[in-house]
């Protein structure tokens, strides 16, 4: 039930804070009194400016699936202009209830032009079905794709924009530093896809080379791109487009082959053994929700290895940086406790054994958040950049494992401009929701956690010099640097096995592990609550609650090599 009723001319950032904490109590419907409607010149209910607010807020973050209610009797106001039906019953027009007048003004609402953007698009409908669904994360080494989720990946319509502008101004950096060598008047590019799947990268690669050389008499560059991809039902494809598409027959070349064992394939042996032969420029899309849980690091230091880059080769991307943030979802957190009756291995169907509780909350989950509230700002765990050369670094000495300890201090609006921890920072919620908690005495105002959302920042190639024209090429689903429309990705949802309450002036502090061995790579993570120490030191403080580590050696949880 909401607190609709008591808003009035109430400070509305701190009513956005408190719509942010109940979605994140898994908030299912909303309720409004007949008598919180005024009446408009025609004698129709309507809603105060800052009911509105409020309502399309709550719309904003779960009008997909929470109910909107209207309860009590018809006000006598509120009958229109034609008039007519008693007070205590229905009137005319308005239904059995004598409620339709409201209804229809909140049906009116709903569909204002900035809710159906965000609730009727294309993206929207078809994200639907996988709201606080949670999913265990791909194992694209361990296993091989299938087609459709090829197919949804390849309809991201940002994606591969990105990609190719990153090709771009990639091979305009390397003309300006004239690293590659001309037959005739072009330039001559060797293009290396890892990882190419059913060609997405591939296509931009040429779209990005097709928009270099448009317009000219003498192409500026010819590109020669090899297409590596371990996949055979996707090699299957490659070559098909290879046969039926003239571009593809003029510069792809397709092979078959694991990239971090590349210099077991014949082709791709006599690449390694010519220098000039070697990429210029190496494109892959590898990563995962929480940028390397996909094993990005482990996939590009094999192919380096291998020697399939010049030593003026550049990666695209060039870095990606994980976050994390504490996130409040009782949805979330009960998904996660309901897959401990979920087999531990799909492939013994629905009567295999269980995974229990205890692998359930030790497993972190792709997940499209929704009734979930992102309690802080996101901050960054670690970063990785490709290839090695550039920064000097020995690719065989290179060491993937990761350890990061993150405090996240008292924030009075709960976070409110994060949302659900997926899609772009609100600024305008955010702003109301600060004003309002710098004026608020409120002291039981603390949140409960239930774990912690990963995402990541990408930058797929950054431009030599300094020139304001010279902007980067990026991809993140981190809030504060999220890129609008992009969908290929849903954080990463780690899961705390009992939930902990942060209560107001305490903070929560989290240590995050990245290890690995021979065979696999896991995450082990745990938090802690702590409040400052009674004696006033502001540096020392009081453990109130802590979380044993979760998924130990990767007892749980890991991503097969």
């Amino acid at each position: 039930h909401s607190a609709a009723s008591a808003v009035g001319a109430t400070n509305v950032g701190t009513y956005l804070t408190l719509v942010h904490k109940l979605v994140g109590c898994n908030l299912r419907a909303v309720s409004f009194s007949t008598d919180v409607f005024l009446t408009n010149k025609r004698g129709y209910p309507t809603l105060s400016k800052s009911h509105q607010m409020l309502f399309a807020e709550i719309l904003r973050r779960v009008g997909r699936t929470v109910r909107v209610l209207v309860e009590g009797l018809p006000q006598p106001s509120h009958l229109g202009e034609s008039g007519g039906g008693p007070a205590g019953g229905s009137s005319s027009g308005g239904g059995r209830t004598g409620c339709s007048p409201y209804l229809q003004y909140l049906r009116h609402v709903r569909v204002r032009p900035e809710l159906s953007a965000v609730l009727d698009t294309e993206e929207a409908l078809m994200e639907t079905s996988y709201l606080d669904h949670l999913q265990s994360p791909l194992q694209p080494l361990g296993d091989n794709l299938e087609f459709q989720t090829y197919e949804i990946f390849e309809k991201d319509p940002v994606k591969y924009a990105r990609y190719e502008d990153a090709v771009r101004l990639a091979v305009k950096d390397g003309i300006r530093r004239e690293i590659y060598p001309k037959s005739g008047l072009s330039y001559c590019v060797n293009i290396m896809v890892v990882g190419a799947g059913r060609g997405p990268l591939v296509q931009a690669s040429l779209d990005a080379i097709g928009s270099i050389n448009s317009g000219l008499d003498t192409p500026l560059v010819e590109a020669r791109i090899i297409a590596v991809e371990k996949n055979s039902s996707a090699v299957i494809y490659l070559r098909s487009l290879q046969q039926t598409r003239l571009r593809w027959k003029e510069a792809v070349t397709v092979v078959e082959c694991d990239m971090r064992h590349a210099n077991t394939h014949r082709v791709l042996q006599h690449v390694i053994a010519d220098p000039s032969k070697k990429a210029d420029i190496v494109v892959s899309e590898l990563l995962g929700s929480f940028g390397d849980n996909e094993l990005s690091p482990e996939c590009l230091d094999g192919a380096e290895q291998c020697g399939l880059m010049k030593d003026t080769c550049v990666s695209i991307p060039q870095n990606y940086t994980a976050y994390l943030a504490p996130v409040s979802s009782m949805r979330l957190y009960t998904e996660a406790q309901a897959q401990a009756y979920v087999p531990s291995r799909a492939t013994d169907g629905p009567m295999g054994k269980p995974c229990g509780t205890l692998q359930a909350m030790e497993t972190p989950y792709v997940v499209r958040t929704h009734a979930a509230s992102q309690t802080h700002a996101e901050q960054p765990c670690w970063a990785f950049s490709h290839p090695h050369i550039a920064s000097g670094n020995n690719v065989l000495t290179a060491d993937n494992e990761r350890s990061i300890q993150l405090a996240f201090g008292q924030d009075g609006t709960h976070g409110s401009g994060f949302g659900s921890g997926y899609g772009a920072f609100d600024a305008a919620v955010g702003e109301m929701s600060a004003s309002a908690s710098t004026q608020s005495s409120d002291e039981d105002s603390g949140i409960t956690i239930h774990g912690f959302l990963g995402t990541f920042h990408s930058t797929l190639y950054q431009p030599d010099g300094d020139e304001e024209t010279n902007q980067p090429s990026v991809i993140s689903i981190a809030p504060s640097s999220f890129s609008v429309g992009m969908f290929s990705w849903f954080p990463l949802y780690f899961p705390l096995r009992e939930p902990m309450y942060v209560p107001s002036g305490a903070s929560v502090s989290v240590h995050m592990w990245r290890k690995g061995s021979n065979d696999r790579v896991w995450y082990e993570w745990c938090a802690e609550v702590s409040t400052p120490d009674a004696g006033g030191d502001p540096s020392s403080r009081r453990i109130i609650h802590s979380s044993p580590v979760h998924n130990p050696n990767g007892r749980s949880y890991f991503v097969r090599l």
